[in-house]
């Protein structure tokens, strides 16, 4: 064989190689995109009784909106709240200044101006936004267990009835009435 046939078959192969590369990535990225995990902790359903749980809804699993919060899972709401607020205020733009009256307009701006150079932004609205879905989501799981707390006492008390028909005073074969 010659080298430039060699050369050529070798350059015909690693093209079809690569080309069934790619279309094998391309078919893997299309069921990944269509592939939809379950959530790890699925919380309580949405209102209407729908199967989506809160971590679908708000993107956010309970152990992150904690971690974002900077709390415990058993801490009370109004330390959360209290986190929330000191967090969402940390990140939001600072307060205008308060100028004392300058001499200039002008004098005034350019002060402004070296000002906002010196310091940059010093706010995200990115990290306001996380932190508010945080604070929805404890919120969001602490309704739903308050919701399961009440259904509660009325499901034991629906399970600890006689069933009807039986009669009262006789016991079945494990003993119980």
């Amino acid at each position: 064989m010659s080298a430039p046939r060699a050369i050529a078959q070798l350059v015909v192969d690693s093209i079809r190689i690569t080309g069934k590369a790619f279309a094998a990535a391309g078919r893997q990225a299309m069921a990944n995109a269509r592939h939809r995990p379950e959530a790890p902790d699925a919380g309580p359903s949405g209102p209407g009784g729908g199967s989506k749980s809160v971590t679908q809804d708000l993107g956010m699993s309970l152990e992150e909106a904690h971690m974002i919060l900077n709390v415990k899972k058993e801490e009370s709401m109004e330390k959360i709240l209290e986190s929330y607020e000191r967090i969402f205020a940390a990140n939001g733009p600072p307060p205008p200044p308060k100028e004392k009256e300058a001499v200039g307009a002008q004098a005034g701006a350019q002060n402004a101006r070296q000002r906002s150079k010196a310091k940059g932004p010093t706010h995200s609205h990115y990290l306001q936004s996380k932190v508010y879905r945080a604070l929805e989501r404890i919120k969001a799981e602490r309704e739903g267990q308050e919701a399961a707390a009440e259904a509660a006492p009325e499901a034991a008390a629906a399970e600890g009835a006689a069933p009807e028909g039986a009669p009262e005073g006789k016991k079945d074969a494990e003993g119980k009435q």
